[in-house]
Order: structure tokens, then sequence, then C-alpha cells
């Protein structure tokens, strides 16, 4: 098991664990280039991200007192040492991005495609952080499937080498081209 070198907690945006990058296998290294993707400059597991931070935090800034209940959410995310381990499952990810979804997750952005290889992770202490998250906040918001992503690429230049922000097993299996297999 290994141990994230960074967490990132940003207010009314993010939180994730940046990592160690993973050595990539050369069958994976193959997909990226018939795909024309990007290798990623750095490497993090989102805990939480997209349409499941936006709510998060939405709900967090209606409180009754919303910089206490962002303590609470940062006390909670920092309460965990987030261990972690890399699976062997890879998967070649891609998403249109609408108009409607970009305004809901608050980038002012045209509409693009993105594409994405990651490799799936163990992730224990996520399922424990997003119960108590959900207890916290009054919400029902999915489990993520963690993971690291490698290569990115985007129609959008300014996203080239950003992620997808899947934020739910049913995302992540709507957004899967491929298993990418030895």
């Amino acid at each position: 098991m290994m141990f994230p070198t960074e967490k990132t907690f940003k207010p009314d945006q993010y939180l994730g664990l940046s990592v160690e990058k993973p050595e990539i296998p050369d069958f994976v290294r193959h997909v990226a280039n018939e795909n024309h993707l990007n290798e990623k400059p750095e490497c993090h597991i989102s805990v939480l991200v997209s349409n499941n931070a936006v709510q998060a935090w939405r709900t967090a800034a209606s409180a009754s007192d919303p910089e206490m209940m962002r303590g609470k959410i940062q006390e909670l995310f920092n309460s965990y040492a987030w261990e972690y381990s890399l699976t062997s499952e890879y998967f070649l990810h891609e998403h249109t991005y609408t108009k409607d979804e970009l305004v809901a997750n608050g980038e002012d952005v045209p509409e693009h495609t993105r594409r994405s290889i990651v490799v799936k992770v163990s992730l224990p202490d996520l399922s424990r952080f997003y119960e108590k998250l959900n207890e916290m906040l009054g919400l029902s918001l999915p489990l993520p499937v963690p993971h690291v992503t490698l290569f990115a690429w985007s129609d959008y230049e300014p996203y080239r080498v950003r992620g997808i922000g899947i934020c739910s097993r049913e995302e992540f299996d709507r957004f899967t081209k491929q298993k990418i297999t030895p």
C-alpha cells in the first residue's frame, strides 16, 4: 500500500490526493499513442470532483455557518490517511461535454470532448469519507470509482491534459470506451 504525497483541499472546488506517477505498461502506452493522448504531467486521485463537488460545496455554502461547514469538511478530509494501492485495471474513457453540463459544473467554456486513460486504485477510506460527508451535508452523493488518470486529450486546448471528472460508478461505466488489456 502507498500513501499520497499531498492532500489538496480547495474549498468550493475540489478535494484530491497527489500521488507518485505509476509505472505505465507498454500495452497502455500503445493505446494512448493510437488515440493521440498526452501523458499527464502530474498524477492524483480525485476525492471530491465535478458534480459531486458542486453539490457538496453548494450545500456547505447554504449552511447557517458556511465557514464552519467548510472547516468540518476539511477536518473530515484530513482525518484519513488515504492509503491506496494500484490495480492492474486500465480503461480508455471518452466524454463529450454539453453546454448544460459545463454550466452545471460551474465551467464557462465551449462544448468539447475529453478522452483519458485511467488505472483503477483501491482506496478503502473513500467509502467511509463519503458516508460521513453525505451524513454531514444531508446528501446522497454517489461513490466515485477511485482512479489515477495517466493520459488525457481534449479538442479544447486549455483542457488537453485534463481528466474527465468522473464522480460515480454509473459515469465510469458510461464513459468507458475500452478496457485495456495486454
